[in-house]
């Protein structure tokens, strides 16, 4: 998430100071705009796949599977979630006007699907479970992750 920041930074220097805020084009927003759903639809369909978890894994394997497929998973989601900015990166200098706020706006839509998909929150977290615990199996993601709950109650 920080890179896009630091991209933001170069660009606001590459780009004139009259010009940094004019107006995107609508067909650039439009875009922007129409990739992210497609991005969160492959995300979605895709981007929390992993591999599952079988009952009789011990669990220090099961640990290591999951961590795994937690980090591997969270790596294609944000490499998803980036490529708007990154497109929107290179567009910013193929407009006539408008460029850096372009690159601004999709940054945006990359940041927003980032927070959604990307940072370790329990959504991600609980699809990955999920998808790693379909044939039975105990993944200890949360766990590992060490946002389980540990108390008497939970022991019972």
């Amino acid at each position: 998430m920080g890179s896009l920041v630091m991209i933001a930074i170069v660009l606001g220097i590459a780009f004139p100071e009259g010009e940094r805020l004019d107006a995107p084009p609508l067909w650039l927003v439009a875009a922007q705009v129409l990739a992210a759903v497609a991005v969160h639809i492959v995300v979605e369909a895709v981007g929390y796949r992993a591999p599952a978890i079988h009952p009789e894994t011990s669990e220090a394997e099961a640990r290591t599977i999951s961590a795994r497929a937690f980090t591997s998973g969270t790596v294609l989601r944000v490499g998803l979630c980036e490529s708007i900015a990154l497109a929107s990166a290179a567009a910013a200098f193929l407009v006539d006007s408008g460029g850096y706020a372009g690159f601004l706006t999709g940054a945006a839509i990359s940041l927003a699907l980032m927070a959604v998909h990307a940072w370790p929150g329990a959504g991600p977290i609980e699809k990955t479970r999920v998808s790693l615990e379909r044939e039975g199996g105990r993944s200890y993601l949360r766990e590992q992750l060490g946002l389980a709950q540990v108390g008497p109650i939970q022991e019972l």
